[in-house]
């Protein structure tokens, strides 16, 4: 008995896979965010003394003393909260140089920018309404990209929000909620604004609560609640695993009220319109308040209570605008569509030339954003007005701010300074990467190290007054100073007797005492 013949399925031709005009936006939007990022320079302030910290912290332990400043004594205590990060910036630096740590921060910005317009589609099942909630995002914030510990910080607070929110509209059950102490964990070792996360879970806890004992529709229950209230003690007692334990929290206490970072540190001021980050965060609150209020949808008590919370610490001081950002953009494309029972969710059959084109053009915009990372760019023809922009940092060229002081610092080491130096407050960081343990600085970023009396005595020098007296007082040697920062010192300098410049370049002058 022969067997019957199978027949074979026929072969189903390749298909690529099909891009919907919205989500080709959604891409171009995201790219371009990255873009930016990348695009951005680092400036020396925030990152370079990170860096020397994490290299102590590899090779030695984690310092807890002052140890860079010759105006203070080496013992002075000074707590080195962001440990992990600088460690992790510094493991990237071994494992491919600067080029590597700068892609870190693209990723970790990117990558958080990415989870917003996630969560905003999640909310409104609008692409366009996500990728263009990342673009009024990146306004927003242009002026926080830089590379510095707090890049960190971001990844995880969306996580957290993400968790937080699906838990809320009971889109995950309670075994999730087990990631909150982990993500806590990581983020109090990692940078001090751990305590906006936990703000942002006593947010979630307060409102659905409220949500609960209300009786509004899809309010959680008490086992629900139940859950949140477990995660939230779990996520309080991770912040106590770090090297200070408790004290962690007396050092945020003593950091939000440090008279020098709050009176010195521009990120401490309240935004401005009259720059353009500013300007993009009151656009973003306007169309806020627009959107509640015309609107087809309210948003939920709970975001409220976290965009509401969040408004207020931005108007408050700069460095908040970003937190703000992050929960107002998925809030505020969730209000701007109808309720999901109301959406059309038919999509129109299109001709294949249609996704054809938009594959190649998503594809465009990936190379474009792919051709911008650290070891491609300088190969870029970029302008040579952007080039102008950037130091000539050994090994990583196109990268970082043109006030770095490369050139100074190589002067520095080839001709040490015979006695104290003083220096131009951001060029400290670099110093201490580059010249440390040679060298000391007079002082740097580390705002909350020095006192009112010598952040005042900085001043005074650097408008060029009370200079001979100053100089004595402190028993200064040499000087290395910045021509943008300082001008009317340098012109003090000219004019003093027995000091002679040995350096000079567009940015920064050494000058050095005739003994």
């Amino acid at each position: 008995m022969t067997r019957p013949i199978e027949k074979r399925a026929a072969a189903q031709p390749f298909a690529l896979p099909r891009l919907e005009t919205d989500q080709l936006w959604a891409i171009i939007a995201l790219c371009a965010v990255g873009t930016v990022i990348s695009l951005t320079r680092t400036v020396p302030n925030d990152f370079w003394w990170h860096l020397k910290a994490g290299e102590l912290i590899a090779t030695s332990g984690l310092p807890t003393t002052n140890i860079f400043a010759w105006s203070l004594p080496a013992d002075t205590p000074y707590v080195y909260q962001s440990w992990l990060a600088e460690w992790l910036f510094y493991v990237l630096y071994q494992l491919g140089g600067l080029p590597l740590v700068i892609f870190a921060r693209n990723v970790l910005a990117t990558g958080a920018i990415a989870l917003v317009a996630y969560e905003a589609h999640r909310r409104s099942g609008s692409w366009w309404l996500a990728g263009s909630g990342a673009l009024l995002l990146i306004w927003m914030i242009i002026n926080n990209l830089t590379t510095r510990t707090q890049n960190w910080s971001w990844i995880p607070f969306m996580l957290l929000f993400i968790l937080l929110s699906r838990y809320a509209d009971k889109t995950l059950g309670p075994r999730w909620l087990a990631a909150v102490p982990l993500l806590l964990l990581f983020w109090v070792n990692a940078h001090g604004a751990f305590s906006i996360g936990l703000l942002m879970i006593g947010a979630f806890v307060a409102g659905e609560t409220l949500r609960g004992l209300l009786r509004q529709p899809d309010a959680p229950g008490w086992q629900r609640l139940r859950w949140l209230y477990l995660a939230a003690f779990g996520a309080l007692l991770a912040t106590f695993l770090n090297p200070l334990g408790p004290g962690v929290y007396t050092y945020v206490y003593d950091l939000l009220t440090d008279a020098p970072s709050q009176q010195l540190v521009n990120e401490w001021q309240p935004p401005s319109p009259r720059d353009l980050a500013g300007m993009g965060f009151f656009v973003s609150v306007i169309l806020l308040l627009f959107a509640v209020a015309l609107g087809r949808r309210r948003p939920a008590l709970t975001d409220m209570l976290l965009v509401g919370g969040y408004l207020w610490m931005a108007f408050s001081g700069v460095r908040y605008v970003v937190w703000f950002g992050f929960v107002a953009m998925p809030v505020l494309a969730q209000v701007l569509t109808a309720p999901p029972a109301e959406r059309a969710q038919t999509r129109f059959r299109k001709p294949a030339t249609i996704y054809t084109t938009n594959l190649l053009l998503a594809a465009g915009f990936v190379l474009l954003l792919l051709v911008v990372q650290p070891w491609f760019k300088p190969l870029l023809p970029l302008p040579a007005e952007y080039r102008a922009l950037f130091a000539d940092v050994p090994g990583a060229p196109v990268q970082f701010s043109a006030d770095t002081p490369v050139g100074a610092t190589e002067h520095l080491l080839e001709q040490p300074c015979a006695g104290h130096l003083f220096n131009e407050m951001g060029f400290g960081s670099y110093l201490i990467w580059a010249l440390y343990p040679q060298g000391q600085v007079f002082i740097d970023p580390r705002v909350e190290l020095y006192p009112l009396a010598q952040w005042e005595d900085y001043r005074t020098l650097s408008r060029g007054e009370d200079v001979m007296r100053l100089f004595e007082q402190y028993q200064i040697q040499c000087v290395l100073l910045g021509t943008d920062e300082q001008p009317t010192l340098a012109a003090a300098m000219a004019s003093l007797p027995d000091w002679t410049r040995t350096y000079q370049d567009e940015q920064s002058e050494v000058w050095r005492h005739r003994r």
